[in-house]
């Protein structure tokens, strides 16, 4: 497809913009920070979200394959699964990506260079890419829920243990 092709011209314009809408979320004060602060150590929630853009975004404008997607999209959306965001706000910046790429290319679609045809299929692709990322991101919450499942079986056995009610093993 002829999109891709186009969209890969603009692939740092993109991955800012991308960052910028998954960054939007956060307070203010944590913008600045993912933002300013580029070194792994110093901000690695900031430097994860980056690195995976630009990684979610080479796949995805070429192989596209689920199976090499998957894991790239799990760096940013187990980091916002763990947050007090809603699961449509957590995985907004997703379909974002359709907005951005709009935007990106008005100057290819209005010259004809690139199709509306092809932007609806784009389109398609993103809510594919947003369906996989609710598939991650429902595998992350379930991961989360079995952790403090097994948290409070364990604090049930030491409180019970601790009355004396179960023998210790």
């Amino acid at each position: 497809m002829a999109i891709e092709h186009h969209l890969l011209k603009h692939k740092e314009e993109i991955s800012q913009k991308w960052f910028d809408l998954l960054t939007s979320i956060y307070a203010p004060e944590g913008v600045r920070l993912f933002k300013k602060e580029s070194d792994e150590f110093a901000n690695p929630v900031g430097h994860a979200f980056r690195t995976a853009i630009v990684e979610i975004l080479d796949e995805f404008l070429g192989e596209n394959r689920a199976e090499t997607l998957a894991p790239l999209l799990d760096k940013v959306i187990r980091v916002r699964a763990v947050q007090t965001f809603s699961p449509s706000a957590a995985l907004a910046f997703v379909f974002g990506l359709k907005a951005i790429a709009e935007e990106v290319l008005e100057e290819e679609l209005s010259e004809g260079e690139a199709s509306t045809g092809d932007l609806r299929e784009f389109d398609r692709k993103v809510e594919g890419l947003g369906l996989l990322s609710f598939d991650v991101y429902t595998g992350c919450r379930e991961k989360l829920f079995d952790i403090k499942i097994a948290e409070i079986k364990r604090n049930t056995r030491r409180l019970l243990e601790r009355a004396q009610l179960i023998i210790s093993e």
